[in-house]
């Protein structure tokens, strides 16, 4: 069986790796835009220190008679006659076609967006250009956005060009889908403590440039932010043109089932271009889940795709900062702890903990995910609390 796989990334390489290992009679062909080897994309701030990709690169090196890369892009896909035409001209065909083709990280369309200075961050390449940029470019840096990548584009920044650091967030405090109020108002004042400033409830109207080149950035209410350079980290969209083109069902992604099968028969989709009941994910955690189902599932196991407990766990300037299960709706009780430059939330629903966030620390991670949804008294002690805290 020939398994063509369109990207590579995490989620192709998860399941090329898996396939390779567990079922002998599938060849794999893999076409990637990009010419490195599968890289980890959540790192590719490090290359601002001059580390070189291969200390990106997912290991081990995918090395089989059975799996073969192409360096080419793929035009676009029959899934009538199950071909996938390329670039070079070539035509190659499939019995399985999965589309791991990843997404790209969407721009805002406000006025002066096209000034030289503003740069949104996926790849090595765009890494490269930032790092060229600042070279010759010195003064403040806006980052908008204060989500995940954003903070760590933002603490890298501020760390490695010794400039102010301003990250501009629309929501009422950092990280809005991973932490509550409380926690991301106490990572805001370590992170200044680091050269991070954080403006919220600050979004963006437009750009301002002297010539061609980036000068501030202009919030709704009228404020200014000075800056020389300037990193938008507002969220990605996914690559779904080629199932566009082919006439599979799109909506904010590429429609899978909980076979992660699109709306064609042998086509599947996974990763960041892939939409499961509703939603794109867009984590790492997510794509390797859903790359080891479909391993499963073209081995010809009998499985289906179901999401684990949204966790993130990331390292903001060398501070832990992990967040699993639900912590933000108003009607959760809370349960937290602040010691020094570690704090500790764990949030209930009835008693049972339904999720947590730590900064600073991740001791207690581990028994906080196997915690959830017990009661939180039957559990307090392994999260460092007494019963009935």
């Amino acid at each position: 069986m020939k398994v063509i796989i369109v990207g590579n990334s995490i989620a192709s390489y998860t399941l090329a790796s898996a396939l390779l290992k567990s079922a002998d009679y599938i060849d794999i062909e893999v076409f990637s835009d990009e010419p490195e080897a599968p890289y980890y994309r959540t790192r590719i701030l490090s290359l601002l220190d001059g580390q070189s990709v291969s200390t990106l690169a997912m290991k081990p090196a995918l090395e089989s008679p059975r799996y073969h890369l192409h360096n080419v892009h793929v035009d676009n896909i029959d899934v009538d006659t199950k071909t996938v035409y390329t670039s070079d001209g070539g035509t190659h065909d499939y019995d399985v076609l999965v589309l791991a083709n990843g997404a790209k990280a969407f721009r805002l369309p406000l006025p002066g967006g096209h000034s030289d200075g503003i740069f949104a961050l996926r790849t090595v390449d765009d890494v490269a250009q930032l790092a060229s940029w600042l070279d010759s470019h010195k003064g403040p840096v806006v980052v908008i956005g204060g989500g995940l990548l954003g903070l760590e584009a933002a603490a890298e920044l501020a760390r490695c060009t010794g400039s102010g650091v301003t990250v501009l967030e629309s929501a009422g405090h950092l990280l809005p889908l991973q932490l509550d109020h409380d926690s991301a108002t106490f990572l805001s004042t370590r992170l200044k403590a680091l050269g991070v400033n954080v403006m919220c409830k600050a979004s963006t109207s437009n750009f301002l440039s002297k010539g061609d080149e980036v000068s501030a950035v202009k919030c709704d209410d009228g404020f200014t932010v000075a800056a020389t350079t300037v990193v938008e980290s507002v969220g990605i969209r996914p690559n779904s043109f080629l199932a566009v083109d082919a006439g599979l069902a799109v909506e904010k992604g590429v429609v899978v089932d909980d076979r992660l099968q699109t709306s064609a028969e042998d086509v599947y989709a996974i990763g960041d271009v892939a939409q499961f009941n509703g939603r794109v994910v867009g984590q790492a955690g997510a794509a390797m889940d859903m790359a080891r189902t479909l391993a499963a599932i073209l081995s010809g196991k009998d499985q289906k795709y179901v999401p684990s407990v949204a966790s993130s766990m990331l390292k903001v300037a060398g501070i832990d900062v992990i967040s699993i299960g639900e912590v933000n709706s108003p009607a959760l009780e809370c349960v937290s702890r602040t010691d020094g430059d570690v704090r500790e939330a764990f949030f209930c629903r009835d008693g049972v903990l339904v999720g947590a966030t730590l900064i600073g620390s991740r001791d207690h991670f581990a028994a906080a995910r196997a915690a959830l949804g017990k009661s939180f008294d039957q559990v307090a002690d392994k999260l460092g609390f007494s019963a009935g805290a």
